[in-house]
Order: C-alpha cells, then sequence, then structure tokens
C-alpha cells in the first residue's frame, strides 16, 4: 500500500517497508511504526529537501506469532514470517533477516530500491545491507532506521571509535587514515568540505577515531548520525547519501513532443531551482524554462536535434563528478 507517492517509480526512489513478527491482528501497530519511521526520516537532511524524490511503500506481512528470535535472550524461538533475529554473528544488537524472503514480499509494491523490514520489537537493534533493518518499537527506532540507512544508501561507515579495528585504507567516503593536510595534497575524499561549518557542530575536519578504531583513522566531524543516533549528517555523509538517491532517482519525470514544434519537459522533485537548459544541434538555445517553442527559432530547413538537460544545482553537492551525474537528458530527432 502506498504510504507517500511522488512520481513514477522510473524517476523516484522506492522505498519499501516490510515486517516481521507482526500478527494479524497487530497489523495496526505495525502500519503505526512505519509512518513513525518515516516521518522521522524526512526530518533528517537530506531527506528532507529531497522528499519529492521518494516513494514509500508499506506492505503488510502477517506473521504466525508475535515477535523475532533471540528476544530477549538467545534461544528464544518464534514462528515468523521473515526470520529476524538478534545476536546476528554474535553480537547482540546486530538484528537480520531473511533478505530473500524480504525481498519476495517486497515485491508486492510497484517499485523496489532499499527495503526497510521492521521488527516487532522494542529491543534495541538493527543492520544496513539491501535490506536494512530495525527494531520497529524501540523508542530510538526511527533513529535507527536514518543510521542504517547512511550505510545502505550512502555507502557511509560507522564512525563509532569502539568495536573490531581495521587500519587499512577504507572504501566508504567518511573514514580515512589520512590527515586533512594529505587530503587536501591528493584531492581526497571530502577534502573539498575541509573547515566548512557542519551542521553537527564546528568545522570538517579530520577528527580522530572512526570506523571502530579509536586512533589511526579519522572521521569528517566532531559527531554526525554514523556516530550518534539523533546527530545530522555531516557534509561530506549528506552528499555520499545524495549520490546514492540519485542511483534510482531522476531529475526528469517525462520530456513530450508536442503538436509542431512544441516541446515540454516535467521536472522532478529537487531541493533548488533545477537548472534547465534547451539546445538545438548542440547550441544553447533557452535555459530556466520547461517549455521550447522550436518554430519561434527560425532554422534552416533540414534535419535537427532538439534536446533539453534537467540538473540538480543543489549546494550540497561540492563534488564536480557527482554533479556531472545529477543530471537527465532527453533530445528528439526533427526535420523542419
Amino acid at each position: 500500500m502506498p504510504i507517500e507517492v511522488n512520481g513514477p517509480s522510473e524517476s523516484r526512489f522506492d522505498l519499501v517497508y516490510v515486517g516481521d513478527g507482526y500478527t494479524s491482528g497487530q497489523l495496526g501497530r505495525y502500519g503505526q511504526h512505519v509512518r513513525t519511521s518515516v516521518s522521522a526520516m524526512f526530518e533528517v537532511e537530506p531527506f528532507k529537501s529531497y522528499r519529492g524524490q521518494f516513494n514509500i511503500w508499506q506492505v503488510n506481512v502477517v506473521s504466525a506469532q508475535s515477535g523475532v528470535d533471540n528476544d530477549p535472550r538467545p534461544g528464544v524461538r518464534r514462528d515468523t514470517a521473515l526470520d529476524m533475529y538478534f545476536w546476528c554473528g554474535n553480537m547482540e544488537r546486530l538484528l537480520c533477516v531473511n533478505e530473500t524472503k524480504a525481498r519476495q514480499y517486497a515485491n508486492a509494491a510497484p517499485g523496489v530500491d532499499q527495503i526497510v523490514a521492521l521488527a516487532n520489537t522494542t529491543k534495541y537493534g538493527g543492520a544496513g545491507g539491501g535490506v536494512a533493518t530495525s527494531s520497529g518499537g524501540n523508542q530510538q527506532a526511527s533513529q535507527i532506521v536514518v543510521h542504517e540507512l547512511g550505510h545502505s544508501v550512502g555507502g557511509l561507515a560507522d564512525e563509532y571509535d569502539y568495536g573490531t579495528c581495521d587500519r587499512r585504507e577504507p572504501r566508504e567516503p567518511n573514514a580515512t587514515t589520512y590527515t586533512a593536510a594529505q587530503l587536501r595534497a591528493y584531492r581526497y575524499k571530502w577534502h573539498r568540505w575541509l573547515d566548512q561549518p557542519s551542521p553537527d557542530g564546528g568545522t570538517v575536519g579530520t577528527y580522530q577515531g572512526a570506523r571502530y578504531c579509536r586512533s589511526g583513522m579519522y572521521r569528517p566531524s566532531q559527531n554526525s548520525m554514523m556516530r550518534q543516533l539523533g546527530r545530522p549528517f555531516n557534509p561530506p555523509g549528506r552528499e555520499a547519501m545524495i549520490a546514492g538517491f540519485y542511483a534510482h532517482a531522476a531529475t526528469i519525470d517525462d520530456a513530450t513532443a508536442l503538436s509542431g514544434g512544441h516541446f515540454r519537459v516535467a521536472v522532478a522533485t529537487m531541493p533548488s531551482a533545477p537548472r534547465i537548459t534547451w539546445t538545438v544541434d548542440g547550441h544553447p538555445v533557452a535555459s530556466g524554462v520547461t517549455e521550447l517553442d522550436v518554430d519561434r527559432l527560425g532554422l534552416p530547413p533540414g534535419e535537427h536535434i532538439v534536446a533539453v538537460t534537467v540538473a540538480d544545482a543543489s549546494p550540497q553537492v561540492r563534488d564536480e563528478a557527482l554533479r556531472s551525474q545529477l543530471r537527465d537528458t532527453h533530445s528528439w530527432r526533427i526535420t523542419r
């Protein structure tokens, strides 16, 4: 069932919720957990600014028994639809799910780009991945979902400084073994954001302690969502999340050739005014408008290529290589 639909699935990020351990009589509780999660998610940047890029779906999954495995202690077993359980990988708070089953249920939604599986429990826990998981009834459940989507959507690392430490240079965009001076020198990772204000306090730099290491590994800011629930994403984290959104969303909803020499583009919702550029045979002819009347251009006889490009100009993106991906172009071949 739709929770929020902002456009066609082809140009939107389709986020699908499934639930585990909710009996038929508890689907109302599940629905409330979903809505609470969605409401809290869209209070956090960059989800807030990019809300129009999302479609949210709820798939009702009925379990034979209430709750999930290993809750409240190891060895407790329940008959549930998605086989969710705590103590995954021998870690109490790591909440895992049968991803094959979760995907099978999620496919009931019109589009599936990311799945969130909620467990009918108040015990704190979650996990990232193609199927992110979270406790549905925990007081921090909504923040858990946002944090886990940081892993799943943005490819972000935990910025904790406890756990099993690996001091090799990580692939995640928000952790590094390099100092600020080295980031600048090598033009690496978040070098564009250094010394800029960070919404979680202070400025962007290289702060000791990240990715489970107390030393020898740096994070971009003093604190953030990937370090402590309830905090905002820091600027490099926001940029990575936006990149994740656009892996499935688009800037153009529809491009149509109207009667005669008229062309129209429907622009997807984005946080700042989009850059719209029209060209004919590669030469700019108009900008900032959603319709073009070719008949007014006085084109010479022959074949021509009319094209429109829509680009997201969000100031939350500084990586020019990424910015070049936040655009879509549609073209038509016409004969005058």
